[in-house]
Formats: C-alpha cells, sequence, structure tokens
C-alpha cells in the first residue's frame, strides 16, 4: 500500500512558497491571475443538492418532501433547546437517541463545536500565528496547494480557484502542518478540514482538527503519520470481525481475492467522505463525534451487512464494483444507522470495536505551548509573514491583509 505522506516529498522553495501565498491573498479579486483549467466547467452540472454538491444530472425540483421538512423544523425547536441546556443533556439517554435518529442540518455545526470541545482547547492567537509562521516556512505549502485544487471541487462553497472556502482550507492546512510540525501534512487531511468547514468558521473548523488528531477519543494521528499504521490496525481488526460476524461473505471475498485492504482504506483514510452518499456520511460523523472511534469499524462492517446480499451475488469484478459505487447507490440510511448500533454492540462485546493504539498521542496542551514558543522565535521576521507580488519584483511590501473572516454556517 501505498503511503500518501510521500507526496509530502514536493518540497517547497521560498520562492515557491511566496508565489502560492501570494495567489490565496488575491483570491478572485480583479487583478487575480486564474488560468481557464482552474476553474470547473459550471455547463456540465445540472443540479445543486441540499447539501451544496453539484450533479450532472437532474434532481427532483422538490429536494425534501413538505413532511421531512416539518419534521426537521420540529427536531430544529428541539434541539435548539438542548443546546441552550447543553451542560444538562450531554450524556444523557434522550441526546444519544436524538444523535442517531440525525442532527438536523441547520444545528449540526453548533453539535459538532460541541462534541469537539473547541472553547476547551482553543489557545488565544495560536491559530493566527500559526498562519503567519507556515506563510514563512512551511515546507507543505506547495503540495496544500495541490490538494485545496483537487477537493471537493463539486461542492459550491469550493468549486471557485482561490474562492473565499478554497482560501480558509488552504489557511487552515498550512497552520496545521507549522502547528504540529511532527505530523505536518498529509493528503487525507484536506478531505477532513474541508468538511469541518462547510459546517464550521475557519479557526473553529482548526480546533476541531486539532481534537479529531490529537484527542484519544478520536486518535486520527495514526492514519496520517509515516507508515500509516493507525490503517493498518484498522483494516486487520475488520478483518478479523468480518470473519466472526460475516462468515459467510468472509469465505466469498476470500474466494475472489477482496481483501480488507481493497476497500477499507479508503473509507478509513477518507472517513468514508467521497465513499458513501453525503447524507449518510453526515449520519456517520454524528455517531463518530459522538461515541469515538469505535464507529469507523462498526461502520464497515455495518455497511457490508446491509449489502451482503448483493455482495455474495457476483464474483471479484461484481464486488469491487459494488463497493466502489456506493457513493451513488440508493443505500436506506436508517438501515445503516440501525446496523450501525447493533454491530457496535457486538463488536464491542467481542472487544473488536477499537484497534490497539499504534502511536503516542501528542498532548494538546503541550502542542499549543510548544505553537507559542514557535511563534515568539520567529516574530522579528516579518510582522504578517509574507510579501507582495510587487516585492517580488521591487522589493515593496503591502499592508498586512486580513482573511479567514467568513462566518460560521
Amino acid at each position: 500500500m501505498d503511503d500518501p505522506r510521500l507526496a509530502g516529498g514536493n518540497q517547497t522553495s521560498d520562492q515557491e512558497r511566496m508565489t502560492i501565498v501570494v495567489k490565496y491573498d488575491k483570491g478572485r479579486a480583479d487583478d487575480a491571475v486564474i488560468e481557464d483549467w482552474e476553474d470547473p466547467d459550471f455547463s456540465v452540472y445540472k443540479s445543486t443538492d441540499r447539501y451544496g454538491f453539484m450533479h450532472k444530472e437532474k434532481l427532483p425540483a422538490v429536494l425534501v418532501p413538505p413532511k421531512i421538512q416539518e419534521l426537521e423544523r420540529e427536531r430544529s425547536l428541539k434541539w435548539g433547546k438542548m443546546l441552550r441546556s447543553w451542560d444538562r443533556f450531554q450524556g444523557s439517554e434522550i441526546l444519544y437517541k436524538r444523535i442517531y435518529k440525525g442532527i438536523p442540518n441547520s444545528v449540526r455545526g453548533q453539535v459538532w463545536r460541541r462534541f469537539l470541545h473547541i472553547d476547551e482547547i482553543r489557545e488565544e492567537r495560536v491559530y493566527n500565528e500559526m498562519k503567519i509562521l507556515a506563510r514563512k516556512v512551511s515546507p507543505d505549502i506547495k503540495q496544500i496547494d495541490l490538494d485545496v485544487h483537487r477537493t471537493f471541487r463539486d461542492h459550491v462553497m469550493f468549486r471557485e480557484r482561490y474562492n473565499i472556502k478554497q482560501q480558509a482550507l488552504f489557511h487552515l492546512l498550512a497552520a496545521y502542518s507549522m502547528y504540529n510540525e511532527r505530523l505536518g501534512y498529509c493528503q487525507g487531511m484536506s478531505s477532513l478540514a474541508a468538511l469541518l468547514l462547510t459546517y464550521l468558521n475557519e479557526e473553529d473548523a482548526f480546533w476541531g482538527m486539532v481534537t479529531l488528531i490529537g484527542d484519544k477519543k478520536y486518535a486520527m494521528h495514526g492514519f496520517f503519520i509515516p507508515g500509516l499504521p493507525k490503517l493498518f490496525a484498522c483494516c486487520d481488526m475488520h478483518s478479523r470481525g468480518r470473519r466472526r460476524f460475516l462468515p459467510k461473505l468472509d469465505k466469498h471475498f476470500n474466494k475472489h481475492n477482496v481483501e480488507p485492504s481493497h476497500y477499507c482504506t479508503p473509507w478509513f483514510f477518507k472517513l468514508f467522505l467521497e465513499c458513501l452518499p453525503f447524507s449518510l456520511t453526515l449520519r456517520i460523523w454524528d455517531a463518530l463525534l459522538l461515541e469515538g472511534e469505535k464507529v469507523l469499524l462498526s461502520a464497515c462492517l455495518a455497511i457490508l451487512r446491509v449489502n451482503r446480499k448483493i455482495l455474495l451475488s457476483g464474483g471479484e469484478d461484481h464486488v469491487r464494483e459494488c463497493l466502489q459505487e456506493l457513493k451513488h447507490s440508493n443505500l436506506n440510511e436508517e438501515d445503516v444507522i440501525t446496523e450501525l448500533q447493533s454491530t457496535m454492540a457486538e463488536l464491542t462485546r467481542a472487544s473488536l470495536s477499537i484497534p490497539p493504539q499504534v502511536a503516542q498521542l501528542q498532548d494538546i496542551k503541550n502542542l499549543n505551548r510548544i505553537a507559542i514558543e514557535k511563534a515568539r522565535a520567529h516574530s522579528s521576521s516579518s510582522p504578517n509573514g509574507y510579501t507582495s507580488t510587487a516585492s517580488i519584483t521591487n522589493g515593496t511590501k503591502n499592508e498586512p491583509v486580513l482573511y479567514g473572516s467568513e462566518t460560521t454556517l
């Protein structure tokens, strides 16, 4: 299995870093230079779904039936009351039940930021200082720029080159590459950050990423370090769970040489993003933020269980095609979520719900302290950490640019 971090060998020279940073500073200003190929061909898209993804085929005129809309309004009101008394409901049975019914999209960002404890871990000025530092010295700027351009390109927020959300994604990933230098940047981080940016503002999304990677509840650190040890550990654990709880399907997969790594790699590494219908991915993420990392293995097995009849009906090519096309399938969300809950209970009893710890997590408070020290050490350099296009040619300097000011959705 190739290590996606090898792309990180695409190191950035000072001149390349300066050129890239200036492009993101300009954004889509009148004097910005954006090649035709950098913007997608919007004419091929016929419609946009309720989550902001564009589709080449026409969608129904009414995306959400009136009865469902009314139900969501009622549930949003209940969630609003619960959010105003969060401490009282945290850890309660009613919160648990409502999470598995699905968080209304209108309040999903507010709920996620509470699960991620953003206000508790946020350290004043750290994010802005890391953005400034990244502009000066991050070795990952070139690779980050390449990945920003190919992340969520069929989403209205990220479709235009150098627009406000692409700017936020670039800043977030660059800042994290300096905040956690032992980890730096790995390609799988871009989709994770983009998902957070669809529901959180730029700085909240940064701290959400800090929690997901560094908190022991989620422990995503092992997916991104060299060698991807957690990815291999999850694939191995899934193999054991598949053999125990889906023996017939396991034999069928083995007969047709379908290894867990063939389909689990994108599921785990992308955390189901771009692998399942987006609405179902969100439901899995709601559960993940509530329950922690044990949801990942449970979701994998639950997806196989729900699809086992069709998976058993053909050989290797058929199985691979079915698993690769799940994003465009008509999976029943409620069936998957119900199966997820029962599967998680079974895997927990069998001690197969959480992979063994494969990498030592870094203490977030310590990372905050080191980040502040790094910022102070570089404070003698230029205050805004970048040079304008003019300075590349004649040495003049622009005034500092403020960015990342979009509001929470």
